[in-house]
């Protein structure tokens, strides 16, 4: 039996999800590969830690050196896991100069921030997207578009969604629930999310119902309240079981940032396999999950989404059947089961390739405010080296607390000068 070795910095969120999910799948179906999975932090959360470890899937917590070394050789592939943690691209700054076998999973579009420049497509023998959005990104040139559908895969990072429900319709009380799971911050959520609300607030009945972090809820209600529609707003922390909530709407409404990094969106998965009509911006990775008029709506506008919502109040049997459809598709097309596959015939592929050694530092730079620097496209990256730059604040995406943001990087790497001087222009600390 074959071994890979999946490195990655933590297993929470949307990451941990898929790891757990295809490294059980493995062993429960004895599989030509086993997975090891090797965290570069001391884990916080342990519910997909937890599960592996119930499979029997090894989890190596927090390793030194010498033990990434080791266990990289005794690896047959290995496997960056990477949306750029600033841990790890400190680690790939360093990279142990081992001759193995590499493929890397971007769990991140690449298309905005966190960037994905061209040459860092060409250093591993296998780089993963997962989504084909990535592929049309907009600050590559046509050469450089055409190099990467040619020489890289896409593998959707799913782990499955057997277990959501489906959606046996809402007993009808007067009310008409637009749904929206996941973070409300404006990073993640059009920065006109209530705009596009209050353009449907006529609707008979309408509630708009936010599941997830409450860190923007009272920016939200703020520009409710301009709109003079607060009261149909209902918030709900985050919840361990997503289906209860799912079961309480009648449409999904997930209207994104135009910048936003998300490829797979497993909220949006999750409500399509709850038979759930979704509505989604034609943007983004959204444009390649949804399928207009078969398995949900795309929208060009706040326009567009009226029309939409309209017309799925005015007929529940479009509902029905959108629903329906969004079902079998996601069981189908995004089982745990067809990502193990594929990610198994890519690691197929790179061991009939020589093993080699590997040089990050040309593509993400070799200190932390270079690594910060390179995962900027240039409209973004000249605001901080450009002496003129007449930008006052940054976008929403480089002021959170995590994500990969400016204050992240400055956590990890607080003795690096430069970042310090860029965190006290821009984020006022």
């Amino acid at each position: 039996m074959r071994e890979v070795l999946h490195i990655t910095t933590h297993m929470g969120g949307g990451v941990g999800k898929v790891l757990s999910g295809v490294a059980a799948h493995a062993v429960r179906t004895g599989a030509r590969y086993r997975h090891r999975i090797l965290l570069l932090e001391q884990p916080e959360k342990m519910n997909f830690i937890d599960a592996c470890r119930a499979e029997g899937v090894e989890i190596i917590c927090g390793a030194d050196v010498s033990t990434i070394e080791s266990t990289m050789r005794a690896a047959d592939v290995v496997q960056i896991e990477w949306w750029h943690h600033p841990q790890m691209a400190a680690f790939l700054a360093d990279f142990p100069q081992i001759d193995t076998h590499l493929t890397l999973w971007a769990h991140v579009s690449g298309c905005y921030y966190p960037y994905i420049p061209p040459a860092f497509l060409r250093v591993p023998q296998r780089f993963v997207f997962t989504s084909p959005y990535s592929l049309d990104n907009p600050y590559w040139s046509a050469q450089e578009r055409r190099w990467g559908r040619e020489n890289t895969a896409v593998v959707h990072s799913s782990g499955g969604f057997s277990a959501i429900r489906p959606h046996t319709g809402r007993a009808h009380d007067g009310r008409f629930v637009i749904g929206y799971v996941g973070t409300q911050s404006y990073a993640k959520l059009h920065p006109n999310f209530v705009a596009y609300c209050a353009r449907v607030a006529h609707i008979t009945g309408i509630e708009f119902v936010l599941v997830g972090d409450l860190t923007n809820e009272e920016a939200i209600r703020t520009a409710a309240r301009a709109h003079g529609i607060e009261e149909k707003f209902r918030f709900v922390d985050y919840v361990s079981d997503v289906n209860a909530e799912l079961a309480q709407m009648d449409v999904f409404g997930y209207l994104l940032n135009p910048t936003h990094f998300g490829t797979t969106e497993n909220a949006l998965l999750e409500a399509m396999a709850a038979e759930l009509p979704v509505v989604v911006l034609n943007q983004c990775a959204e444009q390649y999950l949804v399928a207009q008029d078969e398995t949900g709506l795309l929208v060009q506008d706040e326009e567009g989404y009226r029309r939409a919502l309209e017309d799925l109040f005015a007929h529940p049997e479009k509902r029905r059947r959108l629903g329906g459809a969004a079902r079998r598709q996601i069981l189908r097309d995004f089982s745990v089961e067809r990502t193990t596959a594929q990610l198994h015939e890519i690691y197929d592929e790179v061991l009939n390739e020589t093993p080699r050694r590997y040089d990050f530092c040309a593509a993400l730079g070799r200190t932390p405010h270079e690594f910060f620097l390179r995962g900027l496209p240039d409209e973004l990256r000249s605001i901080f080296v450009e002496r003129d730059s007449a930008q006052e604040e940054l976008p929403p995406i480089l002021r959170e607390r995590s994500k990969s943001s400016l204050p992240h990087f400055c956590r990890v790497f607080p003795v690096d000068e430069q970042l310090r001087r860029w965190r006290e222009q821009f984020c006022n600390v």
